[in-house]
């Protein structure tokens, strides 16, 4: 196939204008995915701070044997084998601590052992 000199002229145009808008249309088309255009980036966001809440009171305040005492006296002031499961819960005590605190008590005679020998009774406070 041979080519006259006037299409091969026009092929020849056509290859450089090709040439001359590829690398413009490969620049747009890079440039693009550079960057968003139009649209706006949004403001600075403002730190918020984010303060702990007050931290819970304290339950049982106070000492182990202020609490045991408190807990007895609100259990009818006598310690008895029914009601030692309650007071050693809401003193939060163990029973360890329990017997060091009956004998602590005894000491100061603040406490003493019923008559019956199984119970225990507080002998301060609002039970004198």
């Amino acid at each position: 196939m041979i080519l006259r000199p006037a299409a091969v002229a026009t092929l020849n145009m056509k290859v450089k204008t090709m040439i001359r808008i590829l690398p413009l249309a490969a620049f747009v088309a890079l440039s693009a995915c550079a960057y968003p255009i139009g649209m706006q980036t949004p403001p600075p966001t403002t730190a918020v701070v984010v303060t702990p809440p007050p931290p819970a009171p304290s339950i049982n305040p106070g000492s182990s044997k202020d609490r045991f005492i408190a807990a007895v006296t609100a259990n009818g002031c006598e310690l008895t084998p029914a009601n030692t499961s309650a007071v050693l819960a809401s003193a939060t005590l163990s029973q360890q601590d329990l017997a060091r605190i009956m004998t602590e008590l005894r000491t100061e005679g603040r406490g003493e052992i019923a008559p019956d020998g199984r119970s225990f009774r507080v002998t301060t406070g609002a039970c004198v």
